[in-house]
């Protein structure tokens, strides 16, 4: 928890700031496509976050889906969270996946990249995504 300082005719009183544990849309965001540590808080941050209309939606970069993919490929998470990732970001109107799109169409239907072929697949995506 973060605090600061604050002198009132000489004395030094402390404060604690109590807004910061506090994870808004945009970290929760961060949290759960990056399958971070807080994603299972970040996911009652989300849901309950107030959705404007003009809130830009959060990008996905080819930097997130290198990640995500070699989380799989350390066995961090499987192919299902994958699926289930790829799925969240085609869905939703205030994340932009466009950028990976064609990456997010294969994720999500993994019967169309050849089946038990997954590590195989996901390391030949790997390549491709890194040489650019």
């Amino acid at each position: 928890m973060g605090f600061f300082y604050i002198v009132i005719h000489g004395t030094i009183l402390l404060s604690i700031k109590p807004h910061d544990d506090v994870m808004n849309k945009q970290q929760a965001l961060i949290q759960i496509l990056t399958f971070g540590p807080q994603r299972d808080a970040a996911f009652s941050v989300f849901v309950n976050a107030d959705n404007s209309p003009n809130d830009p939606p959060f990008e996905v970069s080819h930097q997130h889906l290198i990640m995500v993919l070699e989380k799989y490929l350390a066995d961090e998470i499987d192919a299902d969270d994958i699926e289930q990732w790829a799925n969240l970001i085609d869905f939703r109107a205030d994340i932009d996946g466009s950028a990976i799109e064609g990456y997010l169409y294969a994720l999500a239907n993994p019967e169309m990249m050849g089946g038990g072929e997954n590590k195989a697949n996901i390391l030949r995506m790997l390549a491709v995504l890194t040489q650019s």
